[in-house]
């Protein structure tokens, strides 16, 4: 069956026009509780003082550089060493809430990806109950394998745009050195 051009606007119309009216009666919304978690109500916890936030993204830096070779944002482009059998952590910022994360691109054979993690990048306020988003340091553990000096590439994006450009790169050039 055809229709005439002239009835499929109209009804195109009359639904336009029917989904921006307002509703007929309208709706009581009251007041909104905070969802209830276990029987209690999820209540945001007290917003951390600038120190405490300061103390808190210290602390989680410093644990992140123990017992590996550390490069961040700072390394971009330089050079970096590593004994052999120890691991280097490569950790840059991101934002996976928003899709962006960092993903190797190429890496020298004598590296071996050992770990990926991620962390807060201010630890104190985006573990209080009900945060969401934020920025994050994304991490990744190489474990050196056997002596020589070679690039790593990293690349930063969306992994489902794969036909888009990285929004950033990161590139080091590691040299492993003979275990002393």
């Amino acid at each position: 069956m055809r229709y005439p051009i002239g009835m499929m606007l109209a009804g195109a119309m009359a639904l336009g026009v029917a989904a921006c009216a307002p509703a007929e009666t309208p709706v009581d919304t009251g007041n909104v509780e905070p969802p209830a978690v276990d029987g209690e109500e999820m209540m945001m916890g007290e917003m951390p003082g600038e120190d405490a936030q300061t103390a808190a993204a210290e602390a989680a830096q410093a644990e992140a550089e123990t017992g590996v070779v550390y490069a961040g944002e700072d390394k971009k482009g330089g050079e970096v060493s590593v004994p052999v059998g120890e691991t280097l952590r490569i950790e840059l910022e991101t934002v996976p809430t928003a899709g962006y994360v960092w993903q190797i691109a190429e890496m020298p054979g004598f590296l071996e990806l050992t770990a990926e993690n991620t962390r807060p990048t201010n630890p104190a306020l985006q573990s209080q109950p009900g945060f969401t988003g934020g920025n994050h340091y994304m991490s990744f553990d190489l474990k050196a394998s056997a002596p020589g000096t070679g690039v790593i590439k990293l690349t930063e994006g969306r992994p489902w745009e794969s036909e888009e450009a990285p929004s950033d790169t990161f590139e080091v050039t590691v040299t492993v050195t003979p275990a002393e």
